[in-house]
C-alpha cells in the first residue's frame, strides 16, 4: 500500500516526498469531513487541486483496500493454486494409475499369449507322443503277429515233417514186416536157417542173397537186404551177390537185381 501511494504522489506532483501517515493524516481529514481547506498544500487552482486531491484518495483507498484485502485473497489464490494442484495430481495419479492398467492388462495378455502358446505346444508333443506310441503299439502287433505266424507257421511245418516221418517210418515198418515174412517163407523153402548162415552142398556153399540172385529175384533180393542181409557176402567161389549179378546178367536181363544190389 506505501509502494502504490508513493507512486500516486509522484504521478500527480501534490505531495512531498514524507511519511505516508502524515499524508494520508492531511489529505484524508478535509475529503471526508466535506472541507475545502487545501491552502497549506499550493498555490495553484483550486479545482485542479480538489481532482488532484480526489485521485490520490482514491488510490490510496484502493491501496489500503489491496492492502487490507491481500491476505484474503492470498489465500484464495493459495488454495486455488492447492486445488489445481491436487487436480493436477489426481490426474497425474489417475494417468500413472491408467498406465499401470495397461501395463498390466499388457502383461496379462502377453502372458495369456504365452500361456496359449505352451499349451499349443505341450498338445503337439502329447500328439506326436501319442502318434508315435500308437505306431510303436502297431509295429509291435505286426512283430508279434508276424512272431505268432512264424510260430505257427514252424509248428505246422514240424507236425508235417513228423506224421510224414512218422508215416514213412510206419511204412518202412511195414515194409521189413512184409519183407521178414517173405523172407521167412524163402528161407524156410530153400533150407535155410539163417540169413546169416550159408547152406552147404557137395562141397559148395551159398547164402540166401545169392540164390535170390540166381533166381532173378529182385523183389526178394530188396525184402533181403531190408531185413538185414549182407550183400557184402561171399560164396564159395569167392563172389559177392553183385559179382554173382554181373556174371549171369546177359543183355540186362539181371538190371533189376543188380539196381536192388548197388
Amino acid at each position: 500500500a506505501q509502494a502504490i501511494l508513493a507512486q500516486a504522489q509522484n504521478q500527480q506532483g501534490i505531495f512531498p516526498h514524507h511519511s505516508s501517515n502524515r499524508l494520508a493524516s492531511r489529505s484524508l481529514t478535509p475529503a471526508v469531513m466535506g472541507q475545502s481547506e487545501c491552502k497549506g498544500l499550493s498555490t495553484s487552482d483550486a479545482t485542479t487541486d480538489t481532482v488532484k486531491v480526489n485521485v490520490g484518495v482514491t488510490l490510496l483507498a484502493d491501496a489500503a483496500g489491496a492492502a487490507q484485502t491481500s491476505p484474503k485473497h492470498q489465500a484464495a489464490e493459495e488454495q486455488l493454486r492447492c486445488r489445481e494442484e491436487e487436480v493436477k495430481e489426481k490426474q497425474l495419479q489417475q494417468e500413472r494409475e491408467e498406465e499401470e492398467r495397461r501395463r498390466q492388462k499388457a502383461e496379462e495378455q502377453q502372458r495369456l499369449e504365452r500361456e496359449r502358446a505352451e499349451e499349443q505346444l505341450r498338445l503337439e508333443h502329447e500328439r506326436a507322443a501319442l502318434a508315435q506310441a500308437r505306431e510303436e503299439q502297431r509295429l509291435r502287433e505286426k512283430a508279434e503277429l508276424a512272431e505268432c505266424e512264424a510260430a505257427e507257421r514252424m509248428a505246422a511245418e514240424e507236425a508235417t515233417r513228423r506224421a510224414e516221418d512218422e508215416r514213412k517210418r510206419a511204412a518202412e515198418e511195414q515194409a521189413r514186416k512184409e519183407a521178414q515174412e517173405k523172407v521167412d517163407v524163402f528161407l524156410k523153402a530153400k533150407g535155410f536157417k539163417t540169413m546169416s548162415m550159408p547152406r552147404t552142398s557137395c562141397f559148395t556153399a551159398s547164402y540166401p542173397l545169392h540164390v535170390a540172385v540166381q533166381e532173378n529175384n529182385a523183389g526178394l533180393v530188396s525184402a533181403l537186404l531190408l531185413s538185414g542181409a549182407d550183400k557184402k557176402v561171399k560164396n564159395s567161389t569167392g563172389k559177392t551177390p553183385l559179382e554173382a549179378a554181373e556174371k549171369l546178367n546177359k543183355k540186362g536181363s539181371h538190371a533189376a537185381v543188380m539196381a536192388a544190389l548197388g
